[in-house]
């Protein structure tokens, strides 16, 4: 008789389930949030969500692996992803020599190292050297609204060589093609956590099309793009370029190929293609110091094109010199030589855009990629500017006003193009204004730029945090997601306490944005960012360049 075998085996099967010993599950961060993200478009066709047009997910594998901590997954799970940082920053922290100097100006500092399960010592709002974008964070600001990333890659090889213990190549299209691997491998690993291929919320997209089939679904589009300094390994020694226009042409395809779809012409440096914004205070003198290091020269100053452009140059003495070559003997013959004086007051980088940069602006025009203009010096922007605007081509400004602050006048012709500006982040009443600042200026949506990872720090709590504290729970600005304050490990995190120590307390911001008097209308213009960017985006696929 087959069927009463066949059910005394099932109830047999059933039976030794039951008695087997229950199977652990793995420790893991909680995303603090229940319910369905919102899906779909509006009654115009629109896609809703918000933007972070300059997040830097793999940011631990820069400058050599070794200064920044903590992975954004890791498929042995999070406690080999975000254990002890005390491998790489000293028992005590004091080894975290980088991070204390982009922190103070100063090599010296320690911190509480452990990380899971406690999260005693970091990370924290204004950490330079741990990771903030753990996959799970990541998935609580997608439950917020988050909808497109653009996930920048990023290297610069000089900050790389310099530092005494690496992982890996300096060479930034290696380190680039490893980041880009890293990407992918996310992708897989969010699909197991989600039930298989194809099923998790984190998606890389290659066009505009794709992205806005997954901003509809409810999911993350994510596009890969570049800020390095020297992107396609066109560096330059004492003015001369260390590649040609054929051999840009060709590592800007092979790029292409691996998914990039934006990137940076110069970053922190001068490159072969431009000169580089000056940035301010201890850490500009730090990036002049790379440029001697990699290029041979010091950066050259001259008055600036508008007013409000530029910084004013910081040098280090000779002794401050020398400290930072005990820390980093590669400096040692620079900080012999020391560094030159500048003119008082604001300077602009006197370097613009050269020969090989314009060929390099069309090149990506005619492959349809978004160029990211910020970091450029000031003379190099106003030549693209203008480029941009005689083929009628948007550009992208991901992280508005770091690497060169932008003018009025300059910000209205980056949208006359059909460009994407950003706001940075801050706390919810000044970036509630600014959105607002950049939306009378903007005809669709304006983004943030966050720079999550990129050795910039995020907001911390509210001076009146304690008088007006956001209340938990709260609930997203657009659908029924409800959320709690978030849980990793041991670690209860507050952003009233806080601030924006990991990237799922975006989240957090954004609802004390919308207790703020013109917080609702800000975050009106801020979900309208995602459909914002998709048509900049589309403008640039399909545009025909002239």
């Amino acid at each position: 008789m087959p069927a009463p075998r066949c059910l005394l085996a099932a109830l047999v099967a059933v039976a030794v389930v039951a008695l087997a010993p229950a199977v652990a599950r793995a420790a893991e961060a909680e995303v603090g949030a229940t319910g369905t993200p919102f899906r779909g478009a509006d009654a115009s066709g629109a896609v809703r969500g918000w933007v972070d047009a300059h997040l830097h997910i793999t940011a631990n594998q820069r400058a050599g692996g070794r200064v920044l901590y903590g992975e954004p997954f890791d498929p042995r799970g999070i406690e080999a992803a975000l254990g002890d940082d005390a491998a790489e920053h000293g028992p005590d922290g004091s080894a975290d020599i980088t991070g204390n100097l982009l922190r103070s100006g100063l090599p010296f500092g320690t911190h509480d190292t452990h990380g899971w399960p406690t999260f005693a010592g970091w990370p924290t709002f204004d950490t330079m050297t741990h990771q903030q974008t753990y996959w799970v964070w990541l998935e609580r600001a997608w439950m917020s609204g988050l909808r497109l990333v653009v996930a920048q890659t990023v290297e610069d090889e000089p900050f790389c060589r310099i530092e005494p213990v690496r992982s890996h190549s300096c060479d930034e299209p290696v380190a680039i093609r490893l980041q880009i691997r890293t990407l992918r491998a996310m992708q897989r690993y969010v699909d197991r956590q989600s039930g298989g291929p194809g099923k998790g919320w984190f998606r890389i997209v290659e066009s505009p099309a794709q992205a806005r089939r997954v901003i509809e679904q409810g999911k993350l589009a994510v596009i890969i793009g570049i800020e390095s300094s020297d992107p396609l390994g066109c560096s330059e020694s004492l003015g001369r370029p260390a590649c040609t226009a054929a051999q840009v042409d060709r590592r800007l395809d092979q790029f292409r190929r691996l998914g990039v779809r934006t990137m940076f012409i110069a970053h922190w440096i001068n490159n072969a293609f431009a000169g580089s914004a000056l940035e301010a205070d201890a850490k500009g003198a730090f990036i002049n110091i790379f440029n001697r290091f990699q290029t041979g020269a010091w950066f050259t100053t001259a008055p600036c094109p508008q007013p409000g452009e530029g910084e004013e140059v910081t040098t280090l003495t000779q002794g401050e010199l020398q400290v930072l070559a005990g820390d980093f003997p590669g400096t040692q013959a620079i900080a012999d030589e020391g560094m030159p004086a500048y003119p008082p007051g604001r300077q602009c980088n006197a370097r613009g855009l050269t020969a090989l940069g314009r060929h390099l602006v069309r090149a990506m025009m005619a492959r349809h990629m978004l160029i990211e203009v910020d970091h450029l010096s000031e003379r190099a922007r106003a030549t693209v500017l203008r480029m941009a605007e005689a083929a009628d081509y948007p550009l992208v400004s991901s992280h508005t006003d770091t690497g060169g602050t932008w003018t009025t006048r300059d910000l209205r012709r980056l949208f006359a193009v059909g460009g994407f500006a950003t706001a940075r982040p801050d706390t919810a009443g000044p970036l509630a204004r600014r959105i607002l600042e950049l939306a009378r200026l903007a005809p669709g949506g304006v983004g943030l730029g966050s720079d999550t990872g990129g050795f910039a720090a995020l907001p911390g709590p509210r001076a009146d945090a304690a008088q007006r504290p956001l209340p938990y729970p709260f609930r997203a600005f657009l659908g029924s997601v409800r959320f709690t304050r978030e849980r990793t490990g041991e670690r209860v995190f507050d952003l009233n306490t806080d601030g924006v120590a990991q990237y799922g307390l975006f989240a957090d911001l954004l609802a004390d944005v919308q207790r703020t008097p013109r917080g609702p209308a800000a975050l009106r213009v801020l979900f309208r960012s995602a459909e914002a960017y998709l048509q900049t985006w589309q403008r640039a696929f399909v545009r025909r360049p002239r």
